[in-house]
């Protein structure tokens, strides 16, 4: 790469990585990515499609910062969950600071199946929680944090490997901060943002408006799968096309309203408590921390 990053927030999913990025933006001497979330170094995204972008190489990566002497950065929660994502970072950017904010699982999962059902609505509506989790079994394994987090610890030093979770973060918001300053080696390690900034569940209000802001990405799949498909993948390279998503995703943000988020049953937090039993307790292992915490079925 041109210019090296001083950091990467790989996630997770529905973990606060939203409000990380936001305490990190804030920062005098931090220039993070034009975009929310570059989604670069994953060669799938989620749902098991192939990210286009992860091919377009080091100059489309370069655009989303401007020229500046502060430390770069960016926050793209896809790099914990895809396999390839830690080693192409490795190769890009060697000595990167690689940060990860950890969340309860079974509230990950369950914060990630009201996303993709009522935001993105790529999950039909007629499903259940647990239907949606056979049927869609990503979102189980986005929360399996220590198999994720094990592709990194073989790649990167442990000492740029730094681990955060989002409950302590609440509870100790400037404390947090100031951990999060000090490993990318930022000066001014006391400097307080705005800690309001945390995301809420959402829907999308307007469907229709939703359908029109998403002509556009619709009729590029057509467009993929015909003669024009080279000319296409060039132009989505550009600075105009990376404006006009930016444009469409600023429209997405503000057709939302708050979503009222349903209880789990009990039934519902106890699978999801025996699901991830031995998975906590391998993450305690792996990072040598307490998680009792986790155990429950709340």
């Amino acid at each position: 790469m041109k210019e090296a990053l001083g950091f990467i927030g790989i996630g997770a999913v529905k973990s606060g990585s939203s409000w990380m990025a936001s305490l990190l933006s804030q920062h005098p001497e931090v220039c993070m990515s034009t975009r929310k979330e570059v989604a670069f170094f994953n060669t799938f995204n989620f749902n098991g499609t192939r990210n286009e972008s992860s091919s377009y190489g080091e100059m489309y990566y370069s655009k989303f910062w401007p020229t500046t002497k502060k430390i770069k950065g960016e926050v793209s929660p896809q790099y914990l969950f895809d396999s390839d994502s830690a080693l192409r970072i490795k190769r890009a950017f060697p000595d990167v600071h690689i940060l990860a904010m950890l969340r309860n699982p079974k509230k990950v999962v369950y914060s990630h199946f009201l996303y993709e059902r009522f935001f993105n609505r790529s999950i039909d509506l007629s499903l259940s929680f647990l239907e949606a989790l056979e049927q869609h079994p990503y979102l189980l394994q986005s929360a399996c944090f220590t198999m994720q987090l094990k592709q990194y610890f073989k790649v990167f030093d442990p000492d740029k490997i730094h681990v955060f979770f989002l409950d302590e973060a609440l509870e100790n918001q400037e404390e947090f901060s100031k951990q999060l300053y000090r490993c990318i080696n930022l000066n001014d390690a006391h400097f307080k943002p705005d800690y309001a900034s945390v995301n809420e569940s959402k829907q999308i209000d307007s469907r229709l408006l939703n359908v029109l802001i998403r002509v556009p990405s619709m009729m590029k799949k057509i467009l993929d799968r015909t003669f024009l498909r080279p000319i296409l993948a060039k132009a989505k390279q550009s600075r105009t096309f990376l404006y006009l998503v930016k444009w469409r995703n600023n429209l997405l943000d503000k057709n939302i309203k708050r979503l009222d988020k349903p209880e789990m049953t009990s039934d519902e937090k106890n699978y999801l408590r025996f699901y991830f039993k031995n998975e906590i307790e391998e993450l305690e292992e792996l990072l040598q921390v307490d998680l009792t915490r986790w155990k429950t079925s709340d």
